[in-house]
C-alpha cells in the first residue's frame, strides 16, 4: 500500500512530529510513503530524507491553483493507494487532488474545530466537508465535526502519540534547591506565552525563599514582546530564560520540574504527552482535547480564563515535592497505557483497510 501525505510546512510543531511518528509506523510494516509540502528548507525535512522516504516540494507558486495543480500532477505521477493531510488547512488539497485522481483522502483535525475554520474564513468549512474520511486527534474535536452534520461514519480517532523515554529520569528524583518551571510550544497568540510571563513574575513575587527558574522553550512572532516584557517586570535573563527551539526533547523534560500551558485553545498538544512521558507534572488550561490527558491523579487542570487558579495549581506542585512525585508518576503511566508510538501503525492500517473497501464496493 502508497500513502500520499499532504502537509503544509515541516517546522517544529505538533502536527510535524506527528507526521514522523507516523511515517516512521508506517514504514516499520512495510507501507510505502511520499510526502508532498507546501514549504521548504524546514527542520523535520532530514529527518524524513533519513528515512527513506521521497519528499517533494509543491509551493513554489503562492496560488493556491498552482499548488493544487502541481499536487495532482504529483499525485498521478506516485500512484498512492490514499491521499492523507497533516495539517487543516491542507485538507481542501489532498481531498481535491483525489476527486481529480479518483484516489480516497483522509483530512485532518488537529485543533479546536471552531477556531480553525475561523482561520480560513473562505475554505474552512470545505476542508472539512470535502475529504473522503477525516481523523481527529481528540475526542472534543470530533464531535465539533460530528455537530456540523459530518457522518460519525466518516471520522476516526487518533489520539496522538509519542516516544517513551528509556529512562525513569523524571518524576521519582526532584532536583534539590532549584525548581524548573517550563513553558514548551510556540510563542504564538493560541498558546499565550505572556501568560506564563505574567506567572513567573507572581511566583517570584510571592515565594522570593525559593530558587525558582522559568524556561521558555520554542521560537515564534512574540518572542521580542516577550522579552520586552520581561524587563518591564523586573525579571532577569537568569530568573527567565528565552531558549529557542530545539530538537532535543529529553534534555527540555529531564531538566524540568513542572510543566505549564495556559493555551486558549488547542487540539492534544505534544508537550502535554512528552511531559508525562518523562513523569514531568503538569499544568495545563482546560480547552480542546487537554481534559482527555489530565485527570484529577496525573495532572491539574484550570480554567482557560482562570489566572488566579493558574497561579494556584503551579504553587502547589513547587511546594509539595510528594505531590510532583505522585503526579509525574501517575502521568508517565498514563502515557505508556494510551498513548504509546507503538499502536499508531494498526490504528492507521485499520482505517486505510476500510478506505480501500468502500472504494472497491462502488
Amino acid at each position: 500500500m502508497r500513502v500520499c501525505f499532504v502537509v503544509g510546512t515541516l517546522g517544529r510543531g505538533g502536527a510535524e512530529r506527528q507526521l514522523l511518528y507516523m511515517l516512521r509506523a508506517l514504514k516499520a510494516e512495510g507501507l510505502e510513503s511520499r510526502v508532498l509540502c507546501l514549504t521548504s528548507g524546514e527542520a523535520f525535512e532530514a529527518d524524513i530524507r533519513e528515512m527513506g522516504i521521497d519528499l517533494e516540494w509543491v509551493g513554489e507558486s503562492p496560488s493556491r491553483v498552482r499548488r493544487l495543480l502541481k499536487v495532482v500532477k504529483e499525485v498521478r505521477k506516485y500512484g498512492p493507494d490514499v491521499i492523507q493531510s497533516s495539517h487543516f488547512y491542507t485538507n481542501i488539497y489532498a481531498a481535491v487532488a483525489g476527486k481529480v485522481t479518483r484516489v480516497p483522502s483522509i483530512g485532518a483535525i488537529r485543533n479546536d474545530l471552531n477556531s480553525e475554520i475561523g482561520a480560513d474564513a473562505v475554505f474552512g468549512r470545505w476542508q472539512v466537508a470535502l475529504p473522503t474520511h477525516l481523523v481527529a486527534n481528540s475526542r472534543a474535536a470530533l464531535e465539533k465535526v460530528v455537530e456540523r452534520g459530518i457522518s460519525r461514519t466518516r471520522i476516526d480517532l487518533v489520539e496522538n502519540v509519542v516516544d517513551l523515554p528509556g529512562s525513569e529520569a523524571s518524576g521519582d528524583e526532584m532536583p534539590k534547591g532549584k525548581i524548573s518551571i517550563s513553558f514548551v510550544g510556540r510563542l504564538a497568540a493560541q498558546k499565550r506565552p505572556e501568560v506564563f510571563v505574567e506567572l513567573a513574575s507572581r511566583l517570584n513575587s510571592k515565594l522570593p525563599a525559593m530558587d525558582l527558574k522559568f524556561r521558555i522553550v520554542g521560537d515564534g512572532p512574540l518572542r521580542h514582546e516577550l522579552e520586552a516584557h520581561c524587563a518591564d517586570l523586573g525579571l532577569s535573563e537568569e530568573r527567565v530564560r528565552f531558549e529557542g527551539e530545539t530538537s532535543d526533547v529529553s534534555e527540555i523534560y529531564s531538566s524540568s520540574d513542572i510543566l505549564v500551558l495556559p493555551s486558549a485553545h488547542e487540539g492534544t498538544p505534544n508537550v502535554v504527552l512528552e511531559a508525562m512521558a518523562f513523569g514531568v507534572p503538569v499544568v495545563a488550561t482546560r480547552v480542546g482535547g487537554v481534559p482527555e490527558l489530565l485527570s484529577e491523579d496525573n495532572g491539574l487542570l484550570v480554567d482557560a480564563n482562570d489566572f488566579e487558579q493558574l497561579a494556584a495549581a503551579t504553587e502547589k506542585l513547587i511546594v509539595d515535592p510528594g505531590l510532583r512525585r505522585r503526579v509525574g508518576r501517575a502521568g508517565r503511566d498514563h502515557v505508556r497505557k494510551h498513548h504509546s508510538a507503538e499502536d499508531l501503525a494498526g490504528k492507521m492500517t485499520g482505517i486505510y483497510e476500510k478506505l480501500s473497501k468502500r472504494t472497491d464496493n462502488r
